[in-house]
């Protein structure tokens, strides 16, 4: 069978030869793009026809059982053993191969290429000898989505999976020595996750560009986010600081803006930025420690920002003061002049961030100039400079345009 051709008609150019005996690529460079689409629909249709053969095939060998004389437990397990396919292509290949002897108008159908097996799998979940034929006949114009939707909305779950589904939820947590990272890997029963989801997306969704390039982050990565900043507001309502407490160990000289040592207990090591920031709201407990480790001295918890002054710069500030952002949800409360140069813990020198823009001062080496009582500038690393409020009109401008006389 030849595809190559110099007039969409699928047939080769010359005496049935393909023009070309080179790699497929260099033989396709050839055809017309007409030609091109009947190939592959006809190649994809022989594949689905070709994959009605392999499935009967598998449907008799699991009949019989002949999958135990290799000593695997399943034809899942055959299948994956003896032809490398993925567990999940297995899957569905032995489920389908299962019921479909019992439907030969829709086995019909996918052996004649009119249905694809991504069409055919949903169906044949829900597919009774009473409505085969009437599947048969509307599906081959539905899209992959249509008949998956067809199939999940005739799926009955019984209380027994409900069960299943609920038991099987996990979430595992493990930490990356090596890298430096934690790692997390789950799952939930639907309709728990969608809770989930529909929380972190959207969030995600919120999360502001980066204000020098106007682009946004990856999606997963502000999915990342989002799941940061929902722990971080639940960890913050907790009123016992024994429950809601990350420890961190640090030097003297990071909180004052030099080089030093910080990490997590349990041994990961943090930047001095890093630090920085998470000094910036919250709760602070000194350890001082000799030289050598050992401690001596221990000093009473505080809280940087108390919260009857959170109130007050919520009312001020109204959420995020960077410029454009104005989130209103998981605030921080910056030191325009860090406390540990000086800074008051007063509403003159806090600004309310976001968790982005908080980030972005520290770790991203941005700059706050000015008053939060009047006009604050956010200064980037490159001396890109952003203001909470609009420019004034310049005297040329007000002179050209309206021919108003210079007030200075």
């Amino acid at each position: 069978m030849s595809f190559v051709t110099g007039n969409g008609s699928g047939e080769a150019a010359s005496s049935g030869e393909p023009a070309s005996s080179g790699e497929p690529a260099e033989t396709y460079r050839a055809c017309t793009n007409e030609a091109l689409v009947q190939g592959m629909t006809q190649i994809y249709a022989l594949e689905q026809s070709l994959r009605r053969q392999l499935m009967a095939l598998v449907a008799e060998y699991d009949r019989r059982g002949a999958w135990k004389e290799d000593g695997v437990t399943s034809m899942v397990d055959w299948l994956v053993a003896r032809l490398a396919m993925t567990r999940a292509n297995a899957r569905a290949i032995a489920e389908v191969s299962r019921v479909l002897p019992g439907l030969p108008v829709l086995a019909a159908a996918f052996e004649a290429g009119e249905l694809s097996f991504d069409q055919l799998r949903p169906l044949a979940a829900v597919a009774t000898p009473d409505n085969e034929a009437a599947l048969a006949a509307e599906a081959p114009g539905w899209s992959a989505q249509q008949c998956e939707a067809v199939g999940r909305h005739a799926r009955r779950v019984s209380d027994a999976e409900a069960r299943r589904r609920h038991n099987a939820r996990y979430l595992r947590i493990w930490h990356d020595d090596d890298d430096r990272t934690l790692h997390l890997w789950g799952q939930l029963p639907e309709e728990q996750g969608a809770v989930v989801a529909a929380e972190i997306f959207r969030l995600a969704d919120q999360a502001p560009a980066d204000p020098e390039t106007g682009a946004f982050a990856p999606f997963d990565r502000r999915c990342a986010d989002a799941l940061v900043g929902i722990c971080s507001a639940r960890l913050a309502e907790d009123t016992d600081p024994d429950r809601a407490t990350i420890v961190v160990h640090v030097d003297a000289a990071v909180l004052a803006g030099g080089d030093g040592a910080a990490e997590l207990e349990g041994g990961s090591d943090l930047s001095a930025r890093t630090v920085r920031r998470l000094a910036c709201d919250s709760r602070l407990q000194m350890l001082v420690e000799r030289t050598d480790g050992a401690a001596i001295g221990l000093g009473r918890t505080t809280r940087t920002v108390p919260p009857w002054l959170l109130r007050q710069l919520r009312r001020r500030d109204r959420g995020c003061r960077f410029p454009g952002c104005g989130r209103a949800r998981w605030l921080h409360a910056h030191h325009i002049e860090h406390w540990a140069h000086g800074g008051s813990t007063d509403p003159p020198n806090l600004v309310l961030l976001c968790t982005t823009h908080h980030r972005l001062l520290h770790e991203g080496r941005w700059q706050i100039r000015g008053s939060p009582m009047r006009e604050l500038r956010f200064v980037s690393p490159t001396n890109k400079v952003l203001t909470s409020r609009p420019g004034p009109l310049d005297s040329d401008v007000r002179m050209r345009f309206f021919d108003l006389p210079d007030t200075g």
